[in-house]
């Protein structure tokens, strides 16, 4: 199984090493906006705060009102809320639905379970090499963040709540990638919806969640969506979201089991 995860880590090192990159630029290019925003922040908040609310929150971040000024609203707007959830959203969902899927469609996933490994060890070395990949994509931004913040003038926030949020937002990303893993996985028809059903849950979610706020009708589906729960600005300042909790531990928890399940009995093709 071991041998298995970094037999996968290995074949994916360079696309691994290009992710990173992406988004640790990504990250760095953000930070090194705030102080040049910051001075103009006056008129930038007028600006932003007389948008209809619904693309005000959609640019603020989830939050009714913005202050482009203050370091956590700035990071929530700019970097957790969007920026780094689309970039991991993607590498995740990519990878969530190729690393099983891939393997089959190229016929070399009978010649892995080939080896004295069962199908449950091979899907959970699989599931592994997922969140391996994720976490060393996001504790490099995650790094980056803690280090370089009050560098940029993004003082007085706590180190240990930018690297929980940082975090939380890499787990958040994640589990679409488990979405579309836990569907490949399950069985042979659900593997055919795995990707588009993980990008309209994940981009679909982002897009009902931010305009909730501008229709009534929209604010009790958008409580079914998981990016009504993903509130970086309150975990920035130490409080975590009971719903995103509970959503993160029924995908992760409830998902493994799905998948395990599934692939034991289904058909490989």
């Amino acid at each position: 199984m071991i041998a298995t995860i970094f037999w996968e880590l290995r074949r994916r090192r360079t696309a691994l090493i290009w992710w990173t990159i992406g988004s640790i630029l990504m990250t760095v290019t953000i930070l090194a906006l705030f102080p040049s925003i910051q001075d103009k922040a006056a008129q930038m908040n007028q600006v932003i705060n007389q948008l209809p609310e619904g693309i005000r929150e959609m640019k603020a971040g989830g939050v009714g009102s913005v202050d482009v000024g203050d370091p956590a609203q700035f990071l929530n707007s700019q970097l957790f809320y969007i920026t780094l959830p689309m970039i991991w959203i993607i590498l995740a969902i990519t990878r969530g639905a190729a690393i099983l899927g891939r393997e089959e469609q190229d016929g070399t996933l009978e010649m892995l379970l080939a080896r004295p490994i069962s199908r449950s060890q091979l899907l959970l070395a699989k599931l592994a090499e997922l969140i391996i990949e994720m976490l060393i994509v996001s504790l490099a931004s995650a790094a980056l963040v803690v280090a370089l913040a009050p560098h940029f003038e993004l003082s007085g926030l706590s180190a240990s709540y930018l690297l929980l949020t940082t975090v939380l937002t890499a787990l958040f990303s994640l589990s679409f990638g488990m979405i579309a893993f836990v569907l490949q996985a399950a069985s042979s028809l659900t593997k055919r919806t795995a990707t588009a059903a993980a990008v309209a849950i994940g981009f679909g979610g982002y897009i009902l969640a931010s305009l909730a706020p501008m229709t009534d009708w929209l604010q009790t589906p958008s409580k079914l969506v998981p990016y009504h729960y993903f509130e970086p600005l309150a975990i920035l300042h130490g409080h975590v979201s009971t719903g995103l909790i509970i959503y993160l531990l029924d995908v992760f928890g409830l998902g493994i089991v799905l998948a395990v399940q599934g692939f034991r009995r289904r058909d490989l093709s």
